[in-house]
Formats: C-alpha cells, sequence, structure tokens
C-alpha cells in the first residue's frame, strides 16, 4: 500500500488504543520486506518480539484469575502446568491470531514489498500472526508496558475472531477418532416442553437413549461470569455414549453460538479426561472401586474425592450405611447404601468411576425405535 493512505486514526479506534507516538504504530505494520526497499525505515520484527512476550504475560494473567487462588500461604490451581500449556498455546495459536487481524482487515493496511504483494502474501496466517505481535508489541511500548492497556488492546482483538467455534470441530474430531456418532447441538428448550407433553414418547429403549453431557455455562477465562436464565442454553449429544451421572443440565449464554461453543467444549475435555482414565481402567471393580478411584487420584488425573459416611436403621433395626462421595470435578456428590460400610464405600467409589468413564454403547441403526 501506499504510505499516505495509512489511516492510523481508523486503526486505533479499532484496537481500543491511542498511541501517543504514531510511528510505533506505522512501524508495526512494516512488513521486514517493505523495509528493505525503502532504507531508513524499521520494521515491525522487534515488536514481534516483545508483542509475543506481552500477549504471553496477558494470557498468564487470565489464566492466573480464571483457575486458581491463593490459600494461606499457597496457589492453588484447578489446572496442572500441562493443563495451562496446553489452554495458553490454543488462544495464541497462529489461526487465532490471523483471524483476529483479518476479521478487522487490517492486513490490507500493511506495509510490504512489491514481490509480497505478487505472491499475496497479506492472506498468508504468518503474515497476519506477526502483525498481530506488532501491534501489542508497539502498545506495550507506548504505554511503557501498562499492564491494563495491553489487556483492552488483547481482548479488543480477540473479540473480533470466532475461534472458539472451533470447539466444535474438535469434538466432532474425536468422536470420528472414536468411530462415534457426530455430536448434535440440542436446545435445552426440548426438556421443558417433554415434560409438558407425553413423557412416554422419551421412552425408548436403554440402548437408544442419548446422553446430554454439559454443566453450567463458564467462560474459560473468565471475562464474563454473569448467567443467562432466560437466554440461549444448549448440550450436546452424541449417542455412543451413556452414563448415569450426567444430567440434562445446559451450557447458557446470550447467543446461541456463544452457548454452543460451550458445551462443545466441556463435552470435549471430558472425553479428554476419559480417554486417559480408561488408559489405566479399563474396566470398573465393583469389589475393588475405591482402590481404582485412589489409582486415578495418584496419577494425577482427578482430584482427590471425599468419603463421609452416616448410619441409619431400617424398620427391624438392622444397620443401613449410606456413603457420601465427594468429586470436585461433579457439581452434586454421590451417595449409595447397604449394610455394609465397605459395600456402601465401594459401590459409591464404583458409580463415581463411571462418572469419568461412561459405557460405550453400540447402536443399532436399522432398529426402529418404539
Amino acid at each position: 500500500m501506499k504510505k499516505e493512505t495509512f489511516d492510523s486514526e481508523t486503526i486505533q479506534k479499532q484496537i481500543g488504543y491511542n498511541f501517543k507516538n504514531a510511528g510505533l504504530l506505522k512501524q508495526a505494520f512494516t512488513r521486514k520486506s517493505y523495509a528493505q526497499e525503502h532504507p531508513g525505515i524499521a520494521d515491525n520484527e522487534v515488536l514481534e518480539f516483545y508483542g509475543d512476550a506481552a500477549l504471553n504475560a496477558y494470557l498468564c494473567q487470565r489464566m492466573y484469575n480464571a483457575f486458581g487462588k491463593v490459600e494461606k500461604t499457597e496457589y492453588i490451581s484447578e489446572k496442572s502446568e500441562g493443563e495451562l500449556s496446553e489452554i495458553r498455546s490454543w488462544f495464541a495459536r497462529k489461526e487465532n491470531l490471523a483471524n483476529s487481524i483479518k476479521n478487522l482487515e487490517l492486513e490490507e493496511l500493511l506495509f510490504i514489498s512489491s514481490s509480497d504483494e505478487k505472491n499475496e502474501a497479506r492472506k498468508s496466517n504468518s503474515v497476519c500472526e506477526d502483525l498481530f505481535e506488532a501491534i501489542v508489541g508497539a502498545v506495550a511500548i507506548d504505554s511503557n508496558w501498562n499492564n491494563e492497556y495491553i489487556k483492552n488492546v488483547c481482548e479488543k482483538l480477540f473479540s473480533t475472531s470466532d475461534f472458539y467455534e472451533n470447539y466444535v470441530e474438535k469434538l466432532e474430531e474425536e468422536c470420528r477418532k472414536h468411530g462415534w456418532e457426530l455430536p448434535i447441538a440440542k436446545d435445552d428448550l426440548l426438556w421443558p416442553r417433554m415434560q409438558v407433553e407425553n413423557l412416554q414418547n422419551w421412552s425408548l429403549p436403554l440402548q437408544e437413549q442419548a446422553i446430554h453431557i454439559s454443566l453450567p455455562y463458564q467462560n474459560p477465562f473468565g471475562l464474563n461470569n454473569k448467567i443467562y436464565p432466560h437466554e440461549e442454553r444448549y448440550s450436546f449429544e452424541i449417542r455412543n455414549i451413556r452414563t448415569s451421572l450426567f444430567s440434562y443440565n445446559p451450557t447458557y449464554s446470550a447467543t446461541k453460538p456463544e452457548s454452543i461453543r460451550y458445551a462443545a467444549k466441556l463435552y470435549y475435555e471430558w472425553i479428554l479426561r476419559r480417554d486417559k482414565i480408561i488408559k489405566v481402567i479399563s474396566k470398573i471393580d465393583p469389589e475393588h472401586a475405591a482402590s481404582q478411584l485412589h489409582e486415578l487420584q495418584q496419577k494425577g488425573l482427578i482430584r482427590e474425592p471425599s468419603f463421609e459416611f452416616s448410619e441409619t436403621h431400617d424398620k427391624n433395626g438392622n444397620p443401613i450405611w449410606r456413603c457420601t462421595c465427594k468429586l470436585v470435578e461433579a457439581e452434586w456428590p454421590i451417595q449409595e447404601s447397604d449394610i455394609s460400610k465397605k459395600t456402601a464405600k465401594q459401590k459409591a467409589a464404583a458409580e463415581a468411576l463411571s462418572y469419568f468413564i461412561g459405557e460405550e454403547i453400540t447402536l443399532n441403526k436399522n432398529k426402529e425405535k418404539k
């Protein structure tokens, strides 16, 4: 592009930041190829370096606030180091940064060489990724590394991208890898309608029942924790998986796409956890379920469960033990009873294992629904 067409005011409005030194913004949009053709002009490579560091700091701060808290003298994190690295990598991946730039059409304002023009370099994800980082780097330097300004620009750029939608694609890919049917997004209006209508219409054979796995609305970075009880609510259905502990409890959000994204994210993460667990425990042993649960905790696959007991008596005065198993990962406790305290615990542990593992079912597609 020609230098005289560079519209810095529009760019600053788009990214939500006003530069004190407008030259830094222009430098962020100057590719090395252009600078080589025009000696004396600074390119954006160093700004990319600092922008990458500032972006990582922003993402780490978001994860710090979203996934943990300081308790007494320790920082307690819901996510492991590996999980945090995966989340950071996902948000900072090339495609996400590039899409944020393309959705604002900022790549059209880049200063690039004539040869890059011919090769349509502006369409390259790598070029757009570099521009994202260079803009953030320029803001960091211009603001003297003011975290609030860097945060605002990062969120402004990210908000233009619909990359969360990729969780649906990731969920579909996991289903293909497992040989399952593709997931179906279900709006939760189905359930209240079924409560009003004849519930016998839902009485399918057990092997054809669908399991709806979803949890209350969660934003992965805690950017907006508001619940929308009267807005769009969605969950997913995969008809090859059944587990007794997931209830029909859809994700909440203000828009249908956002609700679907988070429902897909939660289901996808459940499948990944399940795959790791069944490599350790492929079958639940009812007599040693508590030991199996402990093994998963020892390997860092689940958080430590707790067991509580209470004693009642039947009409003949015989003791009945109730065991309550509480899982950090579940929103409700698991309760099982037996005349034996030990057996009650094993039953509760087995039910807890079924929460994490679920049950694969084979569907007969040719069988008519009753």
